[in-house]
């Protein structure tokens, strides 16, 4: 753990309150959100990719959401993104965050996956982790925020400078501010490997999944157990918050509406065309068959479940109603995509486009796509 201070003066008191002794202790008082980033808060707001986007044609990005992990910095997840390397880290009180921002954007998600809609202003108490080669490995330079151009309209947030791993940095300091570490507190309760310990949970079942001969029933029960506490603990403080609990972003009508768009943008990426015939195998004739898939179909289908499932209080990023019209009245993705520009000033996440490799083959393609709108097709919130 790194130790030194060049300022000391300005480190945080451990207050025995903020500490969990076990997975039934999580509540909010007890609790940080923590945000990995590229970017630095300005003025101590944190701005989803919409808002902090636009391009020279004033369009913005899809996403609309922020995303953190409650008491520990994000780990990796199974769609192999990771973390490691972000010169950012934000350490924020969760219970000044609700007080500090409005209630209907507090939308909910899980522990390692939580979302906030539009922006989050940070709370005094906030600590905002950053990478600087100026300072000496093993030493944290910690100044007030207001000393800095782009937070000196704040109050009561610290900065942390760092030449080690930000997000190693960032995880110790969440125990130096008084909180306990949710990975470490599920580690224990669980008996984890080491290997096991730094990964989010749907990763970590998974590869249990593919590996339960190696572990005994004893095992697995404290795995169990301990998936449980947290379960009813999350359950008990979105009760008492009063936000929605998703299995995963991807999951939730927020994710999924995104996903939308993006896959609207792969298919105009990829032949820009709504019909689409993909190679299958056919049992009975024991050759492979053409199957016409009509994506504009799809994607209808896929607007109608979203909105179905959505509850009352919440409310997407852009007008999925509007968008289901202009796919429809579209000869072509990308005129669908033109349209939603026009009307809506939105575009796909470009992160997502840009991951089709030109040489990706017909078949893998749609059968990477008819998979993901499968998912979405049946996902719902928990």
């Amino acid at each position: 753990m790194i130790s030194p201070f060049i300022n000391s003066s300005l480190n945080f008191r451990s207050n025995i309150n903020r500490k969990m002794t076990n997975l039934n202790d999580f509540i909010p008082s007890k609790s940080v959100l923590v945000h990995m980033s590229d970017y630095m808060p300005v003025d101590g707001v944190i701005l989803s990719s919409k808002n902090a986007s636009i391009d020279k044609d004033g369009l913005r990005k899809i996403r609309n959401t922020i995303h953190f992990a409650f008491n520990q910095s994000v780990p990796p997840n199974k769609l192999g993104l990771e973390w490691n390397n972000k010169p950012i880290g934000i350490i924020a009180p969760f219970d000044g965050v609700i007080l500090n921002n409005p209630h209907q954007n507090i939308l909910g998600g899980q522990p390692q996956d939580f979302y906030i809609k539009d922006k989050v202003k940070l709370p005094e108490g906030a600590v905002i982790v950053r990478y600087s080669k100026k300072v000496p490995k093993g030493v944290l330079r910690v100044i007030n925020a207001e000393k800095i151009d782009l937070l000196k309209n704040t109050k009561g947030i610290k900065i942390v400078e760092t030449s080690n791993n930000v997000r190693d940095v960032t995880n110790d300091y969440i125990e130096k501010m008084g909180y306990s570490r949710l990975d470490k507190l599920y580690a224990k309760e669980a008996s984890l490997s080491n290997e096991l310990s730094d990964m989010d949970f749907e990763l970590r079942n998974d590869i249990i999944l593919r590996k339960k001969s190696q572990y005994n029933s004893k095992d697995i029960s404290k795995m169990i157990n301990a998936d449980r506490n947290l379960q009813q603990s999350w359950v008990q403080m979105a009760n008492d918050v009063g936000f929605n609990m998703y299995k995963n972003h991807q999951s939730s009508p927020y994710g999924r509406s995104e996903f939308l768009v993006d896959s609207v943008g792969m298919l105009a990426k990829y032949d820009n065309s709504w019909d689409s015939q993909i190679s299958a195998f056919n049992v009975f004739t024991q050759k492979d068959d053409l199957i016409d898939i009509d994506y504009k179909k799809d994607f209808i289908s896929v607007i109608d479940n979203i909105t179905k499932n959505l509850k009352p209080n919440e409310e997407l990023s852009y007008d999925i109603g509007r968008f289901k019209e202009n796919i429809i009245t579209s000869e072509t993705p990308q005129n669908a995509l033109e349209k939603l520009a026009k009307e809506q000033g939105i575009k796909p996440m470009d992160e997502n486009i840009c991951n089709i490799r030109k040489d990706t083959s017909s078949n893998k393609f749609y059968d990477a796509l008819n998979s993901l709108l499968d998912f979405f097709s049946m996902a719902s919130s928990q």
